[in-house]
């Protein structure tokens, strides 16, 4: 019970303590930031409760719009999230998953480390190219089949469950600064920098080649912290390899109907990876309306006379608190920009930006690596950018810098499933929420002293990283 109360307390206490310091909106998003993230944290109640507070917090007490919360409930990646459980419940259904799961412990090994260490890899490389919350849940279904193969079905309470599916969120963050194509933050950092600095255009080679040693040395160092932070129950996951070429044989030759379902989700990830060449023909058919398009021919393909899923069957596999948990996280990161409390706290700290130099890239490194933590990185650098060019245009600096540095930052949402779509999907897929946020804590703690040590190296001794 005290569980219970202590969130509604930490409200109340939000509201009432600050007085005439904060304005009464952001006195009650910041209330209801420190109520959402204890119940997610404690659980006293199921997550996708918890992500439904916004919408009952708003409505009593009226410090935003209602217009400006019920959008993040019918958000597109929500959508993704439908289409991708579909589809992975196509593959359930004709024992693709299984089939999948036993292959990738044969080929990628049972080193329960080695699956770690390999699945962060490629969602890091696959988020340089992709917006993080496609890539992890495109990947994440994939990791739950092997998970659920070799009998780990309560997430929360595995250890090597949650830190795969930890490796995968992570990784699909810590990679989406190298290329513009990694996510909307760095087009509007990009943007930032034309408009407000530069008044030229960004090329995409330039942000390339200033941001690929920040990525690198960042995503080593989460890497080495995924490797002996995150620690598996077992060395190895069950089974030999031996066991599982004769489980692999025993399931035959594929099926005309896993053939189906694999070229379904194969042509549906082509089309989130591929979208920058059809774009300007289909301007509309983003990442998950691919996702949902293929999703949908699944129940009007027929073999042998039947679908390949139908709704009955589907509905009873569809993660519906994962929607929910993905939209209370987004609801969140946008009322806590609307009612200004994002803003508020970021204006607190650019007095002690000083004069410059590693003191500013430090303060503004922790300030857009605290605000990743409960709001989406978008949002994150449209806050903090222009406070960050005012202040240092004002200040008769460079500010291009400090661009780079709070795009970086901006990706280094670790803790909660308010900080990023890919730990909102980690979360609604059931991983431990207290492991998300202490672990979280660490390698958010590390990847801000990385990306303010190196930043402050490569304005020290590269010229060419104050040039956009």
């Amino acid at each position: 019970m005290l569980h219970i109360l202590a969130g509604p307390a930490l409200f109340v206490l939000a509201l009432v303590v600050p007085g005439g310091a904060a304005a009464y909106p952001v006195r009650c998003s910041l209330g209801l930031l420190l109520w959402m993230a204890w119940w997610w944290i404690a659980r006293p109640v199921n997550l996708a409760v918890t992500a439904l507070l916004p919408l009952a917090i708003v409505a009593v007490f009226n410090f935003v719009p209602m217009a400006e919360v019920l959008p993040s409930y019918a958000d597109e990646v929500i959508i993704l999230l439908v289409a991708a459980n579909i589809l992975s419940a196509t593959w359930h259904k004709w024992g693709l998953d299984r089939r999948i799961a036993i292959g990738s412990l044969l080929y990628v090994g049972t080193s329960t480390t080695r699956q770690i260490v390999i699945w962060y890899l490629v969602c890091a490389a696959l988020s340089a190219f992709l917006p993080r919350a496609v890539v992890a849940a495109t990947m994440i279904p994939i990791v739950i089949a092997m998970l659920r193969y070799i009998g780990v079905e309560d997430l929360w309470n595995s250890r090597f469950g949650t830190a795969l599916v930890l490796a995968i969120a992570w990784g699909s963050s810590v990679g989406g600064f190298l290329t513009p194509l990694g996510g909307a933050p760095n087009l509007l950092a990009m943007k930032f920098a034309q408009d407000l600095v530069t008044h030229h255009e960004f090329l995409f080679v330039t942000w390339f080649t200033r941001n690929a040693p920040l990525t690198v040395v960042v995503v080593l160092a989460v890497l080495t912290y995924v490797r002996f932070g995150l620690k598996a129950e077992m060395g190895e996951a069950p089974g030999t390899r031996d066991f599982f070429e004769r489980e692999l044989a025993e399931l035959g030759a594929v099926t005309v109907q896993e053939k189906w379902a694999f070229v379904l989700f194969a042509l549906a990830t082509l089309c989130a990876f591929g979208r920058q060449f059809y774009a300007a023909a289909l301007p509309a058919l983003g990442p998950s309306f691919s996702f949902l398009a293929f999703a949908l021919a699944g129940f009007v393909i027929r073999s042998k006379g039947a679908p390949l899923i139908t709704w009955e069957y589907a509905q009873g596999r569809l993660m519906w608190g994962l929607f929910y948990v993905f939209a209370g996280g987004t609801a969140l990161g946008a009322i806590l920009n609307r009612s200004g409390a994002a803003g508020y706290l970021a204006e607190s700290l650019v007095p002690f930006a000083g004069g410059g130099g590693f003191q500013a890239i430090a303060v503004f490194t922790a300030l857009t690596v605290i605000l990743a933590q409960v709001i989406s990185n978008v949002a994150t650098v449209a806050i903090v950018g222009p406070v960050a060019i005012g202040v240092f245009q004002n200040l008769g600096l460079n500010p291009i810098p400090y661009i780079y540095v709070i795009a970086a930052a901006g990706h280094c949402g670790f803790m909660l499933p308010s900080s990023a779509g890919s730990s909102a999907i980690a979360a609604g897929y059931g991983v431990n929420l207290r492991t998300m946020f202490t672990k979280g804590f660490a390698a958010a703690l590390i990847a801000a002293v990385v990306i303010a040590v190196g930043a402050y190296l490569l304005t020290v001794l590269w010229p060419g990283f104050g040039y956009a």
